[in-house]
């Protein structure tokens, strides 16, 4: 920040720049009226008589006058001259070279707005007009001598001002020291309680009288330190006394607080370990107080629920899940809770329906909960021993199967057998028969006319077809007993889906069925008995055609039977989806589908092997997984076929 001596000496050193550069301008534009108004018409009117004197002398003397005309254009305020005659013709001219030439040969050619002064010059014999252009701006040098000697005005005047500031900031400071001079000799005498200053300037008796009054509050303060540290001192000793007692206590202090520390570091690891355990366990823990409300929980309970386990306390347990109703819990505090245990509760109002076990027991009185509610998750127990139980069943209808199978294929060959041999030896065509009958007499082409008169090879024919019937249903029975007899290969899922459409188009009804393929099956690889997973598939296109041939739902008109094939992977599995828009397999039924010779259609219509057995070959020969369940749509069914993948990668 500028100081105010410097500002005042910007502001006058500006000032008189102002001044000199006003006065040059107004010295310059007075120089150039002159030029304009006088000088300028006065140099064309001389120039105009020398030019007549001429004239009236030496009329035919050009190159005189075109001399004369050179010299008149070196004049700075002349830059073009020039003669024209009594026809308008110019005869003379003369210009500086600098400018641009404006008068052109012809005087009627003369533009209005070329400046121009015309003077008629009258010889012996003739008249002519002598036209001269002025230049009424200033010379250069004229603008250069008044420049420089404006600089050189503005030079000294900015000297002079310098040497009076100095010289008047000399005379202000004098006072100044000679205060400061007192001041330091004022306060060297030390012995002095007050101290005085005295000055002869009228200017600085007000700050005299200042510094004066604050040499006397010093003064005073200085008085008023001394007997604040005498107080101080004698506060400092009674205080050195008190802060021995004081570290005394402190140090017994720091010893109950480190131990209480200690105590309180072993309750939060405790804490922490029992909150560790307790959400680590996979079941759901309630502790619930007198009122059966939520005192404490873990982490698996506020999962189940859908809800941060800490929101929970406080909320009675029994709006959250009322399947607990049914437990006989204590509803008041004067009851006393009882170990009770529940062993296959269904839940349906956690966030995933499941089937659980319920443990209750009660807590040791005095404790904030009286009552602690354990809940396992006991759905994929149940699931693995229903399926130990089919697979039991399946087992064990296997074995029954194959002896059963045994005993009847010996029988059911020997009839078939016959069979043929019956129509073998009733042929005319065959040799032997026909010399057989021409033995006996007998007209064998009418014995055949006879037999298929009275239909009896229409009987052969039934006998046959119940006959092949009855070995596809011993075939079947004999799959249960068989192991993975058949060779397994890598094959792509398209082609086993392709293979299997084409034999449902050529020997099922399927043609009025629309099929919708998922287009997103690609090109995923599975190791498997292609002809195995080909029988299931057809198994089930089998089914959802047979379920959809009579049925037409009233709620929609426009019904089209369909069926659709999708895929998906879960995990390492490659998963199929037949699903169907027809009637769909009741609630009652639906459990036992995959069981042996379960049938739900009419007696001689089907033999119940088909599901058990495609349930069989994807589990036991596979390694995989066959499940129903209901249609996403308003009904219908779903089959869900898993197979291991043997690479994720397309091939």
């Amino acid at each position: 920040m500028m100081l105010a001596r410097q500002k005042s000496m910007l502001a006058m050193v500006t000032v008189c720049a102002l001044v000199i550069i006003i006065s040059t301008l107004a010295y310059m534009l007075a120089a150039e009226r002159v030029g304009r108004e006088h000088l300028a018409p006065e140099v064309s009117r001389i120039f105009s008589e020398m030019m007549q004197t001429a004239i009236s002398h030496h009329e035919d003397d050009l190159p005189m006058l075109q001399s004369m005309m050179h010299r008149m254009t070196q004049h700075y305020q002349v830059p073009e001259v020039a003669l024209y005659n009594r026809d308008g013709e110019r005869v003379a001219h003369s210009h500086t070279g600098r400018d641009i030439v404006l008068y052109p040969p012809l005087l009627a050619q003369l533009p209005e707005t070329v400046p121009a002064v015309r003077y008629i010059l009258r010889g012996s014999s003739s008249e002519l007009v002598l036209v001269v252009r002025n230049n009424v701006s200033l010379p250069e040098f004229f603008y250069l001598d008044t420049l420089t000697t404006s600089l050189v005005i503005m030079t000294i005047s900015t000297i002079l001002v310098f040497a009076m500031y100095v010289l008047t900031r000399h005379w202000q400071q004098m006072p100044y020291e000679h205060l400061l001079e007192n001041i330091r000799n004022a306060t060297e005498n030390t012995t002095d309680e007050r101290i005085t200053i005295q000055a002869k300037d009228p200017d600085l008796k007000p700050l005299i009288q200042a510094l004066n009054d604050l040499f006397w509050r010093r003064n005073q303060r200085t008085q008023h330190l001394k007997t604040a540290h005498q107080q101080a001192e004698r506060a400092r000793l009674r205080a050195t006394r008190l802060s021995t007692e004081t570290r005394q206590m402190n140090e017994d202090l720091a010893r109950e607080v480190s131990v209480r520390r200690s105590i309180e570091v072993q309750l939060k690891n405790t804490q922490s370990l029992l909150d560790g355990i307790l959400n680590a366990m996979p079941s759901a823990l309630f502790a619930l107080d007198a009122r059966n409300r939520i005192v404490q929980c873990n982490e698996q309970a506020g999962e189940w629920l859908g809800r941060e386990h800490a929101q929970l306390i406080g909320l009675p347990l029994m709006p959250l899940i009322p399947e607990l109703e049914g437990l006989e819990l204590p509803d008041s505090p004067a009851q006393s809770p009882n170990l009770i245990k529940t062993e296959r509760l269904p839940v349906s109002s956690f966030v995933r329906p499941m089937v659980t076990d319920v443990l209750t027991y009660p807590l040791p009185a005095g404790q904030q909960a009286r009552l602690v509610i354990r809940i396992d998750d006991v759905s994929a127990r149940t699931r693995m021993e229903e399926m130990m139980v089919q697979t039991e069943k399946m087992m064990t209808v296997g074995g029954l199967a194959a002896g059963m199978a045994h005993e009847i294929n010996n029988p059911l060959g020997a009839i078939l057998q016959n069979l043929q041999n019956s129509r073998r030896r009733l042929d005319p065509e065959l040799p032997a028969n026909q010399r057989i009958a021409d033995q006996l007499g007998l007209n064998l082409p009418l014995m055949n006319e006879y037999l298929v008169q009275r239909g009896i090879f229409q009987f052969y024919d039934h006998i046959q077809s119940a006959g092949e019937r009855a070995a596809g249903i011993v075939a079947n029975m004999l799959q249960f007993s068989r192991n993975d007899h058949l060779q397994k290969r890598d094959i792509r899922v398209s082609e086993l889906i392709e293979t299997t459409l084409n034999i449902a188009r050529n020997d099922l009804a399927m043609r009025h069925i629309d099929l919708e393929l998922d287009e997103q099956i690609g090109d995923l690889t599975v190791h498997c008995v292609p002809s195995e997973i080909e029988q299931v598939l057809l198994n089930l296109l089998r089914n959802a055609q047979q379920a959809m041939e009579d049925y037409h739902p009233e709620q929609e008109p426009h019904w089209r039977p369909r069926v659709s094939i999708r895929t998906s992977k879960r995990l390492d599995m490659l998963c199929l989806t037949i699903e169907d828009n027809g009637p769909g397999i009741p609630a009652d039924k639906a459990p036992h589908i995959f069981e042996p010779f379960y049938t739900t259609k009419e007696v001689g219509e089907g033999t119940g092997l088909g599901l058990s057995v495609s349930y069989f070959i994807v589990t036991a020969h596979h390694q995989g997984e066959l499940a129903y369940h209901p249609s996403r749509g308003p009904h219908g069914a779903c089959f869900e076929l898993c197979l291991p993948l043997l690479d994720m990668s397309p091939a």
